[in-house]
């Protein structure tokens, strides 16, 4: 799994066997290390409701609607992914972008 952060923009890709993984009610876990300052622990759920965020900035977790992770693995491989806006408390929205590593699958289907 790779996270990305860049202003009001998390950006989560992943291979199809972390989406397998995540389909099967397996949180994926990372963590990022900013030095000796701090470590950013991080995790993805499939949740049956909306998107959430939910933690604070050195420990939080997203909750990604199983539907919309299953519609995205039927349409494999796919450049599109999914596309979250989650409104802020008197701040710009976070937009969260999740897709499935192109490559990874295109690279399955030939073997």
């Amino acid at each position: 799994m790779r996270v990305q952060l860049e202003n009001d923009t998390i950006r989560i890709r992943v291979d199809e066997d972390e989406l397998a993984e995540l389909l099967g009610d397996v949180a994926l876990l990372g963590s990022t290390a900013f030095g000796r300052a701090f470590t950013m622990r991080y995790a993805i759920d499939a949740t049956d409701g909306e998107v959430s965020l939910d933690g604070t900035a050195h420990e939080w977790r997203l909750g990604v609607p199983r539907a919309q992770l299953l519609e995205l693995k039927s349409r494999l491989p796919s450049k599109d992914g999914l596309v979250f806006e989650i409104s802020g408390n008197n701040t710009a929205a976070t937009r969260v972008l999740f897709d499935v590593d192109v490559k990874d699958s295109l690279r399955r289907r030939k073997s």
